[in-house]
């Protein structure tokens, strides 16, 4: 095997390029359902291009790459199936397949999970019921339709009409024979506290970008009516062009200054009146 890594290694510094060379082997083992061991593959690569391979049915490895490599690819099947040591490797590839794969097959292909008990233990069987301020909610803990998620764990799904008021405490009160003591999630109405905030910077600074508009618009109007003179015979609205220029400044820094929760209500208002 030494003189293989030498052949390999003087083969990648005669033809590396610009970026750099990886020469690599790769081998694996083809298994059926039952584990038991099919084939197996040994490949020789460089810079991801398949050179040569083990052909089994010749006994042999063989050249896979018929691009410029492939007079290369010839030579280094030729070599490697000519050493007697290579040869004996690959002819116990069944054998080293076998032996090394069967320790993690079970472990690995296993797809049924042993039971933990008695059938109360199902991890479907369960019970819940929904609490307001620590009483339960009546025809709250009806029985819904459980899906299972593949990972060994299930999820139900039920809507609960309601009217919350301020203050009150809603309680999701789980109770399942794999556990000691019940499982509790609660909620409260209204917002969290990062939503508060977002929206607390939204407004304000909403409001600062109109406060700043208007100003703008009373400044330009005043300016338009100060500045502009009418000339004799003209029908031009006087003051007009200003106020129009100030529009096209200001709608663009009006639009930047908002945040993207007021620019998303924004434009639903503008969907909605469309």
């Amino acid at each position: 095997m030494r003189l293989l890594h030498l052949l390999l290694l003087g083969f990648s510094l005669g033809f590396s390029g610009a970026g750099g060379f990886v020469t690599h082997v790769e081998s694996g083992c083809i298994l059926d359902e039952e584990g038991s061991v099919k084939d197996f593959t040994y490949c020789i690569s460089f810079n991801k291009d398949v050179l040569t391979c083990w052909d089994s049915e010749a006994n042999k490895m063989a050249a896979v790459d018929f691009g410029v490599l492939h007079p290369l690819a010839e030579e280094l099947s030729e070599i490697l199936s000519n050493r007697s040591d290579f040869m004996d490797h690959m002819n116990k590839g069944l054998q080293d397949c076998a032996s090394h794969t069967k320790p993690f097959w079970g472990s690995l292909t296993q797809r049924t999970r042993k039971k933990e008990g008695a059938a109360e233990r199902d991890p479907r069987e369960w019970k819940w019921k929904r609490e307001r301020n620590g009483q339960p909610i009546p025809n709250s803990g009806i029985q819904r339709a459980v899906q299972s998620n593949g990972d060994w764990t299930y999820q139900t799904r039920s809507y609960l009409p309601l009217t919350p008021s301020s203050g009150d405490i809603y309680t999701c009160h789980v109770e399942h024979s794999g556990t000691s003591q019940p499982i509790l999630q609660n909620w409260t109405p209204g917002l969290s506290l990062k939503q508060i905030m977002k929206i607390s910077v939204s407004v304000l600074t909403l409001s600062l970008g109109l406060t700043l508009f208007v100003l703008g618009l009373v400044a330009c109007r005043k300016a338009g009516f100060s500045d502009y003179t009418p000339l004799l015979g003209s029908n031009y609205p006087e003051g007009n062009s200003n106020l129009y220029v100030c529009l096209l400044i200001y709608l663009p820094f009006f639009w930047l200054v908002m945040t993207p929760e007021t620019k998303d209500i924004s434009l639903s208002l503008w969907n909605c009146r469309e």
